[in-house]
């Protein structure tokens, strides 16, 4: 037991050590992003970035070859809104003609974005710039939140840790296949190592059940309602328990299950930013006269963030009075608007915020009244009026609040990731989730594919038709909707070509709109030649077995396919059988007598007699006196009668028969399996198409170049940073500190200090704006000369002293020391003590001459030696002491015990002296 339990340590401890230490889980999302962290010997937390925030803009700035990000774009948004890319998240895995997209061109969107039919993805064109992939865009973002988040776990410190990799990232319940790989994509292309994707709704509903157990044998029906950036989100979660095993003992382990999802993908806070936007342009558009100011991306950029801060103050108050300086041709903007009316400006966005309930329980087969809790997450949910409308809906079930809105998604999927991951030992939550959107199976002959698709192509004569009518195909739904997530399905047929495979969504009223039905086609080839290496052995058409996964990241692939044909082949195997031939073994063996004891129970039973009859005889030894002989003689004769008794017991019994065998060789039917494995190939020929292998080298190639772009930029600032520090540094400690240095310097050399420290700031603020990072650097030495010179002339002023009087103590006490040991240390010679006085008085006129051309300097003068140079004069002379110092004494012949004793007290009794 001990052995299976160190065995498991061992093996916990190289998972541990073979992961990295630290999981992120980055909830995306359109406007803004938060990371979630777990990390060993710390709690489950939100990472706070660069600017000490919890949360970053979903945004990328260019800007004279360089990327700013986070709050650094969004404070230049406003003045650079065509070189400010955000919102591509919307723009991963779609094409030109999805509704997301076309709202968000329809909302005067400042970037512009295109289909590339080449690429089949979008881009989006950055002024200055060039073109980018959204999944570029969205793995620069990415990067960012890897990059706080390493400075994060460092607190500042230098650490040889390598970046945090591993990280679970969230998606809306409605992504499908070719938006969920975009976003692997853009993942890849940040070097982050992805455990799995999870839906926001599904990761906070993780984050509510953490330390939620309900007691075994009951359910608890929780619905998850959130209003986020862009859309809306329900889901229905069914919580329930479970027992397990845990060291010995039964533990009662959370778990829950997605029962049902529903959704309004262009339903979102932007939705209702874009009505405030509207109202807002037309109030100009009325005041300016001279045209549409939703024509013009900076001013209408400037609309859109004064527009979300109107929304925020009025989930507070009932008006708000707006004010914009130069908000276009030279021209501020006044006005104002209540929340009366805002409400009426967007009460078709109110009533439809409602509807994904009502869709989510009918999907569910349930009724408001079977839910037993609303938890409320997403910015969105903070708009009185969407709660009013909630209301409506849910009656009088209380709109809970329990976890936080903003962050539970980013913490569950961090949770997520700890619980999937080897590396981390953390409570286990049981999750279920499911699919919305059912996937099919189209299989062919591609020898009927290439003749004409899998319905047929161009017109056909009648031979063609009833060829077609004949050619093989099928199809199947392999995983239905709600069904569960992470789970593999195989299907197998007999075939004897090589087979064509469409991956298609199914019929679905849950599909999204815009979303094509293709997913992914395969060609599996070698089943024809396997087959016809089976007809050559007489053998049939083989089984084709096609194996699917359905992956908790709601990815569906082909796994493997394989081809086997079973055959009945006859093998001569041996066999042991009955030798009719061998002579009967029990004739040959003579009879032998073997002894047979007398049971125990009779032997007893005789003493037993024996004793009775001896009683008896003596109760009639005194009237029979003189039949005691007679007596006597019978005993004897029962004796000699007892002894034949056990002889008679030996009879003669016979060995039993042994039967004789022979091993033969027979012939026997056996299943032979042949098996192939068979190649897959994949391709698309949908619209949208995920990376090939040539766009993300070129990806990966211009994201690095970007990044050591970044780098020099990075470096220039901190030598930029370092010489504009080092000048503020100087003026101020030359101001403070005035009457010090006059000790070591002349007003003078003071002044020409601080001229020369200002004439670089003049340089630094005037020429030195766009130099390069050498000259800083050599701006930096010249300012460090003659300021470093000053200041370590005043701290030796103190230092310098003090190292002297500290080496003349140390001489001091070893001359003292020397003089000791001629009497108590008498292992150490003469000569070495003379050695030690030498070495002494060699440092002392080492001291005076330096102290002596010290004194004849002046006080601005460089010093004659430095405190640095004193310690390490004596450093080889204490060496040589303490050396000395553990010399043992001679050995001393014995007289006798008492003597002895004595001198060991005396010798215990000395010891060594230390420095």
């Amino acid at each position: 037991m001990l052995l299976k339990a160190l065995t498991a340590l061992v093996l916990a401890l190289c998972c541990i050590n073979a992961h990295a230490n630290s999981i992120m889980g980055i909830d995306v999302g359109s406007q803004t992003f938060k990371v979630g962290l777990v990390r060993r010997g710390a709690p489950l937390e939100i990472v706070v970035n660069m600017h000490s925030k919890r949360k970053t803009e979903t945004m990328v700035l260019f800007d004279q070859g360089s990327r700013f990000f986070g709050a650094d774009a969004s404070s230049l948004q406003t003045r650079k809104p065509l070189a400010t890319p955000s919102m591509m998240s919307l723009l991963l895995g779609r094409d030109a003609d999805h509704p997301s997209v076309t709202d968000l061109g329809s909302k005067s969107y400042p970037v512009p974005f295109s289909f590339n039919e080449t690429r089949q993805g979008m881009e989006v064109e950055v002024q200055k710039a060039g073109l980018y992939t959204p999944e570029e865009l969205m793995a620069m973002v990415l990067g960012h939140a890897r990059d706080f988040t390493s400075a994060f776990t460092s607190d500042g410190k230098a650490t040889k840790d390598p970046l945090p990799k591993d990280a679970v990232l969230t998606v809306p319940s409605f992504y499908t296949q070719n938006e969920r790989t975009a976003l692997l994509t853009a993942a890849e292309l940040a070097g982050l190592n992805v455990l799995s994707l999870i839906d926001e709704n599904t990761a906070a509903a993780l984050h509510y059940g953490m330390d939620r157990v309900v007691p075994t044998g009951e359910t608890e029906t929780v619905m998850f309602y959130n209003l986020g950036a862009t859309s809306t989100q329900v889901s229905v979660v069914q919580y329930s328990s479970y027992t397990v095993k845990e060291a010995g003992k039964n533990k009662t382990v959370g778990a829950f299950e997605v029962k049902s999802k529903a959704w309004d993908e262009t339903c979102g806070g932007t939705a209702f930013d874009d009505v405030i936007v509207n109202y807002l342009a037309g109030e100009f558009n009325k005041q300016w006269g001279k045209g549409d100011v939703k024509e013009v991306p900076r001013a209408m950029t400037k609309l859109r963030v004064q527009a979300q801060k109107v929304k925020e103050v009025l989930s507070a108050n009932n008006k708000i009075p707006i004010y914009m300086e130069g908000l276009h041709d030279d021209l501020d903007f006044k006005s104002s608007l209540t929340r009366e009316d805002f409400e009426a400006m967007a009460s078709d966005l109110f009533d439809r915020s409602s509807v994904p309930i009502s869709k989510a329980l009918t999907a569910a087969g349930m009724k408001i009244e079977d839910i037993d809790a609303i938890e409320l997450v997403g910015g969105g949910m903070r708009v009185p009026k969407v709660q009013k409308a909630l209301e409506k809906v849910t009656g009088d079930k209380e709109l809970g609040m329990h976890i936080n809105s903003d962050e539970s998604m980013a913490l569950g999927a961090a949770f997520h990731g700890a619980n999937i991951s080897t590396a981390f030992r953390v409570r286990k939550v049981g999750m279920t989730d499911v699919t919305m959107f059912p996937v099919g199976v189209r299989l062919s002959s591609m020898e009927a594919e290439s003749k004409g698709g899998w319905f047929g192509g161009k017109k056909k004569d009648k031979k063609d038709d009833k060829e077609e009518e004949e050619a093989w195909s099928k199809q199947a739904t392999i995983f239905k909707e709600f069904g569960k997530m992470g789970v593999k399905k195989t299907i197998a047929f007999t075939h004897d070509s090589d087979v064509a495979v469409e991956v298609v969504y199914e019929e679905s009223d849950y599909l999204p709109a815009g979303t094509s039905s293709d997913i992914v086609k395969y060609n599996i080839t070698g089943v024809e030649k396997f087959a016809a290496d089976m007809v050559k052995k007489g053998l049939g058409a083989p089984k084709v077995s096609i194996q699917f996964e359905l992956s908790g990241s709601g990815i569906v692939k082909l796994l493997k396919a394989e081809a086997t044909v079973e055959e009945t082949v006859e093998v001569e195997v041996e066999e042991e059988v009955e030798d009719p031939d061998a002579v009967d073994e029990e004739e040959e063996v003579e009879e032998e007598e073997v002894e047979e004891e007398e049971p125990v129970a009779e032997e007893e039973a005789a003493e037993e007699e024996e004793k009775k009859e001896e009683t008896e005889k003596e109760a009639e030894a005194a009237s029979e006196a003189d039949a005691d002989s007679e007596e006597k003689e019978k005993e004897k004769e029962k004796e000699e009668e007892k002894e034949t008794k056990k002889k008679d017991t030996k009879k003669k019994k016979k060995k039993p028969k042994k039967k004789k065998t022979k091993t033969i060789k027979v012939m026997k039917e056996q299943k032979k399996v042949h098996k192939e494995t068979l190649v897959i190939d994949e391709y698309y020929t949908s619209k949208i198409a995920p990376y090939s292998k040539t766009i993300m080298k070129e990806s990966i190639d211009k994201l690095a170049e970007l990044a050591a772009q970044d780098k020099i930029r990075h470096d220039l600032e901190e030598a930029k940073n370092a010489l504009e520090s080092k000048v503020y540094s100087i003026k101020n400690y030359v101001t403070e500190h005035e009457e010090e240095l006059d000790q070591i310097s002349t007003a003078e050399q003071r002044e020409e200090l601080v001229a020369l420290a200002s004439s670089t700031e003049e340089w630094l603020y005037d020429d030195g704006y766009d130099a390069e990072k050498e000259a800083f650097v050599s701006k930096l030495a010249e300012l460090e000369a003659p300021a470093e010179a000053m200041f370590f002339r005043l701290a030796e002023l103190t230092k310098r002293p003090a190292a002297v009087q500290k080496c003349k103590e140390r001489l001091e006490k070893m001359r003292a020391l020397m003089t000791k040991w001629e009497t108590t240390m008498e292992q150490v010679t003469e000569e070495e003590r003379a050695d030690v006085f030498e070495k002494i008085e060699k440092i002392e006129k080492w001291l005076e001459q330096k102290l002596d051309e010290q004194s004849k300097l002046e006080k601005w003068d460089q010093p004659a030696f430095k405190s640095s140079e004193v310690a390490p004069q004596s450093k080889s002379l204490e060496l040589l002491v303490t050396r000395l110092s553990k010399k043992p004494k001679p050995k001393v012949e014995k007289k006798n015990e008492t003597e002895t004793e004595a001198e060991a007290d005396e010798e215990g009794s000395e010891g060594g002296d230390e420095l």
